[in-house]
């Protein structure tokens, strides 16, 4: 069956080649839009500014690609910073990221925890997230962006391991209860949700309506896969999903440099199997 969620592509594995060739190729997939990550050598950000967004606004005008959700690299930047210069930078860089999301029309930014300490208590580092996203959440309502919150690979992955704390979706539920902001949201990763033994139907049970964005994606504990190259049951995912009601956009983004030699590759695997061709 084809899927009805609007699928959104992303520069993020294209990080070799320039913009024009990520945008040549997603106009070529028929993609509904972009999962946008202000990466070199696509476009500058950082805590001090960003570029003119004005030729990116052009260029994805002129491809007919609207950018749906904007995800920001995490660099050496952490949610869960203690007071300090890292934390100060920290608040500067997302509140530079959530204007250029305003400015590129983008109603979802996604952020997690990679980057935390792991000497720090991991109660400190949620109380930690909670204060800084308690900052943010009030210029993101503003401008009319979505913060979402994704979870982060843990202990259970050592070799890509992100963060202690934040992965879990007790742990993300309870953070949505601190800050407790309509600005605040969670966004689903299935290859990070499988690694902390979590599961769609409970996701959507404890976090449905916080939920912004889905990310449909193959994997193992070394990392994210293309459609059929993890372990992960993809098809009763896909079952699942569409039990759970979701009807927002689906992304296509593998974090990483797996693909970047062959960028378009996963995306035409999710393509052909989500649009009713092989499984």
């Amino acid at each position: 069956m084809r899927a009805t969620w609007p699928l959104l592509g992303s520069n993020g594995p294209y990080s070799r080649v320039p913009l024009a060739a990520f945008l040549e190729a997603e106009v070529r997939l028929g993609l509904d839009g972009v999962d946008f990550v202000p990466q070199t050598p696509h476009f500058w950000c950082s805590h001090t500014g960003h570029e003119s967004a004005a030729p990116l606004r052009a260029a994805l005008a002129e491809a007919g690609l609207p950018v749906r959700v904007l995800t920001p690299p995490p660099y050496r930047y952490s949610l869960t910073a203690p007071p300090g210069r890292q934390r100060e930078a920290t608040l500067d860089y997302y509140r530079v990221c959530i204007a250029l999301a305003a400015e590129l029309g983008a109603g979802r930014l996604v952020l997690g925890a990679a980057g935390a300490c792991w000497d720090i208590e991991p109660e400190a580092l949620r109380r930690n997230a909670a204060g800084l996203l308690s900052e943010l959440c009030p210029q993101a309502e503003a401008a009319g962006v979505r913060l979402l919150l994704a979870p982060v690979m843990g202990p259970e992955t050592p070799l890509i391991a992100e963060s202690p704390v934040l992965g879990r979706l007790e742990e993300l539920s309870e953070l949505l209860r601190r800050v407790d902001s309509p600005a605040l949201g969670v966004c689903l990763d299935t290859n990070v949700m499988s690694t902390w033994g979590d599961s769609i139907p409970r996701w959507f049970e404890r976090l449905g309506e916080h939920t912004g964005l889905v990310r449909l994606c193959d994997g193992n504990y070394h990392g994210w896969r293309a459609w059929g190259e993890g372990v992960l049951p993809m098809e009763r995912y896909r079952a699942e999903l569409e039990a759970a009601g979701y009807a927002g956009p689906v992304s296509l983004l593998l974090p990483g440099e797996r693909y970047a030699g062959r960028p378009s590759w996963p995306e035409e695997r999710a393509l052909e199997v989500l649009r009713g061709g092989a499984e």
